[in-house]
């Protein structure tokens, strides 16, 4: 039906016209959309345009050198493996650990560099010798003492930038675990604030601290990581975070999950749970790049994390039809909350029609034409359901915030799922797109502080 459409030129409003009263034909076009379109075949040189399982196949076909001792590297890849589940904090070894039996150097370099592990759990490979850290605090120092402001502004952006693209070492790790929007800052008071009522939903959530080692591979080019390498990343997810390979997973980094390409957020079937350790990779090295000196426009603090996650993955419950390659257009709310005066600022439909069928009318890619076409056939439910819950919600989060143990202004998301509502994210609201559904009389700036206490 997808080719059919668009072979007779039909207009992309009057085909959201002709699905919105077939639920039939929506279905049909959903279909044909994933048999036609949505491949897993690489069809463009942007970064961007690659998911994690395209990054993943392109890096396991490769010819691998003959005559490779594979059961001298598969003892080495476990050691190394083993290493990484010790490593507390992100850096630290524990004190009692035997270091004459942690691999070093040496019993890397005998195996051939095209497969070589790029880690072990206390070695990492950098660009530059020298530790970022000394750079960074410098802009920032700047950033805070400079009188003129642009240059000020300079400085500071040159700081946040560093912090996402330049190697890491322990201070620059710790720089990293401060930034408020990350899951760790908020998960665990929302966690508890819940338990105490029963119309939120909280998805079942493992918080993991990244080993730097395993970090500062997404300061490397992707596709110069090793079969080894990424098998190392994987085998230490699949015990980190203690994944089943008969379930399915929604997984993230502390800020971002690439949902735009929902391939990467959504994790099922044995292979999959067994590759999760370097589709997390590929998405917070993807992230980072946005941040980079190639990138127009520079885009630093989506991944500014040192943290992935695992999720329990909700199962659409409405057969929505999707966006996003694959993502569920459920009706989600975003909420906006003062912690300090516990009261409730604002509330905006996640998908907000001005701005989604701006986005969409972009127009990059096929996949934005039926993204424009299925959210125009769906935005009538969308909204409907919405009208009908936002009062209650609001009810709802006025009741949930008194128990919050947060401070400042904060955006929280909200899934509905049939007749459930699940908290999925929180951010500050200063960071938060549609902030200018809060009163501009009562928005405020947060303060940063991104100087870690160490030990």
């Amino acid at each position: 039906m997808l080719p059919n459409l668009f072979q007779k030129n039909i207009s992309k409003d009057k085909i959201a016209e002709m699905l919105k009263v077939s639920p039939e034909k929506l279905k049909e076009f959903e279909e044909a959309y994933k048999t036609h379109i949505l491949t897993d075949e690489i069809d463009s040189d942007n970064l961007f345009d690659i998911n994690s399982r395209q990054a993943s196949k392109d890096i396991r076909t490769r010819t691998l050198p003959k005559d490779i001792n594979q059961d001298y590297i598969e003892t080495i890849c476990n050691k190394i493996t083993n290493e990484l589940l010790s490593v507390q904090n992100g850096y630290h070894l524990p004190e009692d650990i035997d270091n004459s039996s942690l691999v070093t150097n040496n019993d890397l370099a005998v195996i051939p560099e095209e497969i070589r592990p790029q880690l072990t759990g206390t070695l990492l490979k950098k660009d530059i010798a020298i530790d970022s850290n000394h750079q960074l605090l410098e802009m920032l120092y700047r950033s805070m003492t400079t009188k003129n402001p642009k240059k000020a502004l300079d400085f500071y952006h040159m700081f946040r930038q560093g912090l996402d693209i330049l190697d890491l070492d322990p201070i620059t790790y710790e720089i990293l675990g401060m930034n408020r929007n990350s899951i760790e800052h908020w998960f665990a008071p929302l966690k508890a604030a819940a338990q105490n009522q029963n119309f939120f939903k909280i998805p079942k959530t493992k918080i993991v601290r990244v080993p730097l080692p395993i970090l500062q591979l997404t300061r490397l080019d992707y596709k110069e990581l090793t079969p080894a390498t990424l098998k190392i990343v994987d085998d230490w997810a699949i015990k980190a975070f203690d994944l089943d390979v008969n379930k399915k997973y929604f997984i993230k980094t502390g800020t971002y999950s690439s949902k735009f390409d929902f391939r990467n957020a959504c994790v099922t079937g044995e292979k999959e749970i067994r590759e999760l350790g370097e589709y997390l990779l590929f998405i917070h090295f993807q992230a980072n790049q946005m941040a980079g000196p190639l990138s127009s426009p520079c885009i630093y603090g989506v991944s500014t994390t040192n943290t992935w996650v695992v999720r329990e993955f909700i199962e659409d419950k409405e057969n929505n039809p999707t966006i996003y390659k694959g993502l569920p257009l459920h009706t989600e709310y975003r909420i906006f909350v003062d912690m300090d005066t516990k009261e409730v600022l604002g509330i905006a439909p996640y998908w907000e029609p001005t701005m989604m069928e701006k986005r969409f009318s972009e127009n990059r890619n096929i996949h934005d034409t039926h993204d424009y076409i299925t959210f125009k056939a769906h935005k009538d439910i969308l909204m409907k359901r919405y009208n009908q819950n936002k009062n209650n919600i609001v009810n709802k989060i006025e009741s949930l915030i008194k128990a919050i143990d947060l401070h400042d202004q904060w955006s929280i998301d909200i899934m509905q799922n049939g007749d459930e509502f699940w908290i999925i994210d929180m951010a500050l609201a200063e960071n938060s797109a549609l902030r200018e559904y809060i009163p501009r009389e009562k928005q405020k700036t947060t303060v940063e502080n991104w100087i870690p206490i160490l030990t």
